[in-house]
């Protein structure tokens, strides 16, 4: 049986009063809770046990489907454990209370690596399940023993690492490496004087990172005692060695979590350094390198669409997307086109992070050009139509758009403007995605 027709039936068994939940009962829901583990451990892309292959067989839409899928059947799960006691399973038994509070955990993870934003429900249970539990009265919540508190834990550890940020394989060998950390990581009810994150259970709140401020509730996440297990972890991956609790998580993989897990969880983090504005303006939005070309030529944009920007700063924009013609949102990577309602030209951002919800995308926009302009670049034999995205200034580098699949050029190249024409020497490529590449020249 496939995963969504299983997926279906699980949900079609575990309804709130219905008298098939009784009848499947603990079993059929905890039996589809672990083949759903080890399926997930031996199909993902990579991983401890991963079978996977992400460059051969499947291609990104796959992938894709495979992730909401994941997600999906983990939802469904947490569902059916909770339709398991009239009171909603915090007064059920302590096995399909920590069940269900580990499948919670799961939830959350992929959730968080499908781009879905926090889900409240979830939080709510999670934290209903920890402040019944006889951790919840203990001064200092460890990882090193199985119980609701390890994986109350463990919600907060994948909460702080932002794996709605990273792509699927980079979340994965996050969420391993994380695991590995675990007996090294805490919640406690003091406060350091650094900022952290912080949960209040009975209240079922979603984590927030914060410094100073105290109310009577309130956990913090403390992840410094795995510095060392963390450093311990480069030192081998700098010679190339795959820690054993790694398994078979690829060694590059592997090092840019770890390295990735020393910043994040280091006494300083990586922070905002730009101040940030409040805004409630609309703008007109075009997706894609095609699409904003159009534009910034002056031409109508061709899929009409309009978005709201709620923040703003020197580098970036904070927008709320209520809706898609294209029924799909923007991903990570994508580049966009914003022209303010009531301003002139248009800017180009590259999306930075993405989270959805039921009713609506909430994407940071790293801004890339705030004058964009059109050019041709040139060497002789190939003439390529692009994107400046800095004005030509000798002896300065200009960032050019240019369409993923152009072909290479060779020295000498000259950018082709409205008004003059400049030679460049090629600098590299900044970046690579779907459907252009970024790369970046010397004006001589």
């Amino acid at each position: 049986m496939g995963l969504e027709a299983a997926t279906a039936t699980l949900r079609a068994l575990y309804k709130p009063g219905s008298p098939k939940t009784e009848v499947a009962g603990l079993h059929v829901v905890s039996s589809f809770d672990d083949a759903l583990r080890e399926a997930v451990e031996r199909s993902a892309p990579i991983g401890v046990r991963a079978s996977g292959d992400p460059a051969s067989g499947h291609d990104h839409a796959w992938w894709v489907r495979w992730l909401a899928g994941v997600r999906d059947a983990w939802m469904a799960v947490c569902d059916g454990y909770w339709c398991l006691s009239p009171s909603n399973s915090v007064a059920g038994s302590e096995a399909t209370r920590l069940r269900l509070a580990s499948a919670v955990v799961e939830a959350l993870k992929w959730s968080a690596c499908d781009r879905f934003g926090p889900d409240e429900v979830l939080w709510a249970r999670i934290g209903q399940l920890f402040a019944a539990s006889p951790e919840a009265r203990d001064s200092v919540v460890g990882g090193d023993v199985h119980n609701i508190g390890r994986e109350y834990l463990r919600a907060v550890a994948h909460y702080s690492i932002n794996l709605d940020q990273v792509e699927l394989e980079m979340g994965i060998a996050l969420g391993h490496v994380v695991d590995v950390c675990l007996p090294f990581l805490s919640l406690d009810r003091r406060a350091a004087d650094v900022p952290q994150y912080v949960v209040i259970p009975e209240e079922g709140t979603i984590p927030a990172r914060q410094m100073g401020k105290h109310r009577e509730g309130e956990w913090r996440f403390a992840p410094w005692a795995a510095g060392e297990l963390l450093a311990e972890f480069s030192r081998q991956l700098a010679r190339s060695i795959v820690p054993a609790p790694f398994g078979r998580l690829p060694l590059e993989h592997a090092r840019a979590a770890v390295e990735y897990l020393r910043m994040q969880w280091s006494k300083a983090p990586p922070v905002r350094t730009r101040r940030r504005y409040l805004q409630d303006a609309s703008a007109d939005i075009a997706r894609g390198l095609h699409a904003c070309t159009a534009v910034i030529g002056g031409q109508p944009l061709p899929v009409p669409r309009n978005w709201r920007v709620v923040d703003f700063s020197r580098s970036g924009l904070q927008i709320v997307a209520n809706s898609d013609p294209t029924r799909a949102w923007p991903d990570i990577g994508e580049l966009l086109g914003i022209h303010f309602v009531d301003g002139d030209g248009w800017q180009l951002g590259i999306v930075r992070r993405l989270r959805m919800w039921a009713t609506h995308a909430g994407l940071g926009i790293e801004l890339l050009a705030r004058s964009p302009s059109l050019g041709v670049v040139d060497d002789g034999r190939n003439s390529v139509d692009g994107i400046l995205c800095d004005v030509p200034s000798k002896g300065e580098a200009l960032r050019v758009l240019l369409p993923a699949n152009a072909p290479a050029l060779a020295e000498p190249v000259f950018v082709k403007t409205s008004g003059s024409v400049c030679k460049l020497r090629s600098l590299g490529v900044l970046r690579r995605e779907a459907g252009y590449q970024l790369q970046v020249f010397q004006v001589l």
